[in-house]
């Protein structure tokens, strides 16, 4: 078949590029994996403190889990009929710690596929860091807002764009996009800095990514925002849970308005259904253990 034919030739052309993906057998989050009959030691793993590994923790959840309680389907979207308590538990336990309102989702992907098309339209405009994650750049692109990138950690190119983009009438607001903690090369962002020069313009909002900051940096673990003392002044806060913290799922830290907004506007959201209740309550048991 014709369409088939082309697919063929796609895939062909990946495996001579060296980018051909397939999934292999016998991995997984333990610290030592076997790959192709050899063991090998895992540092492939996002499993960064070695807790989704932790036999002892996940015995000891169990046991303060009663069965009625380990809900495995929420069977529904949050807004229907799917808002366990399991959820406003583990999203007030986060906002008393981080001072400010928490919303979750369900994984960092919905998060940040989500949150920008829904605060972004033809009046704004996106200023995203140039190697900032592929599932913010898939946002920005479902977004109706115009978008450009500047140089990788120069905030100096940044605030040339600030300058230009504040000036024009047209625009009514810029979302300056950037993670702490680059997920690919791992280098950081001077988020001090950042803030500061944010703070110079009133048209911008600030939305840094902590996935990968998230439970290791900051005295208790909330991530460079923390550790730079910041956290008030980042409107936009998101990071994950499936790393650091051993779950799955997304949340993001902001004012309760823009919190309000979301649950009223993000597609992702709206017509996901929710994560296990479960999976929600096992991660309220790391997070209080981070803490």
């Amino acid at each position: 078949m014709k369409h088939l034919e082309y697919f063929q030739q796609q895939l062909d052309d990946l495996k001579q590029q060296g980018q051909y993906r397939q999934f292999k057998q016998g991995i997984s989050s333990q610290p030592y994996l076997q790959l192709n009959g050899i063991e090998m030691l895992n540092l492939a793993s996002n499993d960064y403190l070695g807790l989704a590994a932790n036999l002892q923790l996940r015995e000891e959840f169990f046991d303060l889990t009663p069965l009625a309680e380990r809900q495995m389907s929420a069977s529904s979207s949050r807004l229907l009929t799917g808002n366990f308590p399991a959820y406003e538990q583990l999203e007030t336990s986060m906002a008393q710690v981080f001072g400010r309102s928490v919303l979750l989702f369900n994984s960092g992907y919905h998060m940040n596929i989500g949150i920008l098309p829904a605060l972004a339209d033809s009046k704004t405009i996106i200023i995203a860091d140039k190697l900032v994650h592929a599932s913010i750049i898939d946002g920005i692109r479902l977004s109706n807002a115009s978008y450009v990138r500047y140089r990788h950690n120069d905030l100096e190119h940044l605030q040339q764009l600030l300058v230009k983009y504040q000036a024009d009438d047209n625009i009514q607001r810029i979302i300056v996009v950037t993670e702490s903690i680059f997920s690919m090369d791992g280098d950081e962002t001077d988020l001090g800095a950042l803030v500061a020069l944010k703070q110079q313009f009133d048209k911008v909002m600030l939305y840094v990514d902590e996935a990968h900051a998230i439970g290791v940096r900051g005295e208790r673990g909330l991530g460079c925002a923390e550790e730079y003392q910041v956290i008030d002044q980042i409107d936009l806060l998101v990071g994950t849970f499936g790393k650091a913290l051993a779950s799955v799922g997304g949340y993001l830290v902001c004012h309760p308005l823009i919190r309000e907004y979301l649950i009223n506007s993000m597609r992702p959201l709206i017509f996901s259904t929710a994560q296990p209740p479960i999976c929600m309550a096992w991660t309220h048991f790391i997070f209080q253990k981070m803490q």
